[in-house]
């Protein structure tokens, strides 16, 4: 009987989690692969890139950087935000962070501050097939 009860104390303390998988964070993130423009601000004004955002919440970013990024770095980074205003206005999303994660190329921020940017619709070019499409279907 004591060795069933070992066994089965030590099959409970495996199932457990290690301490190295256990989810530390309060917030949801969603993963999202978009372009991002990021340069620091402060006194480390000399780290800017392009990098590409791998997952986001509405606490912070994980992105990979062109460059390493020193921890404790203050960023100002710049999205285009996948979803339109009112269905037709293009929006940016502008975000001032601090780096609490670095590892290589990798870096997550936490948002101090944001807000969202209406930007320009993109014109979309008339090509010669186009325009001559609309001017036979006027005639």
């Amino acid at each position: 009987m004591g060795k069933q009860n070992n066994d089965m104390a030590h099959s409970q303390a495996d199932a457990q989690p290690s301490p190295r998988h256990i989810e530390r964070r309060s917030r949801v993130r969603f993963p999202i692969q978009m372009p991002v423009r990021y340069r620091a601000f402060g006194k480390r004004r000399s780290v800017a890139g392009v990098g590409r955002i791998m997952n986001i919440s509405s606490a912070g970013l994980l992105i990979t950087a062109a460059e390493e990024i020193p921890l404790g770095t203050r960023l100002e980074i710049m999205m285009e935000w996948p979803s339109l205003l009112d269905g037709n206005t293009p929006l940016q999303l502008v975000a001032l962070c601090k780096v609490v994660r670095c590892d290589h190329l990798t870096v997550a921020v936490e948002l101090e501050r944001y807000q969202f940017r209406t930007m320009k619709r993109k014109q979309e070019s008339i090509g010669n097939s186009d325009l001559e499409t609309t001017r036979a279907a006027s005639a």
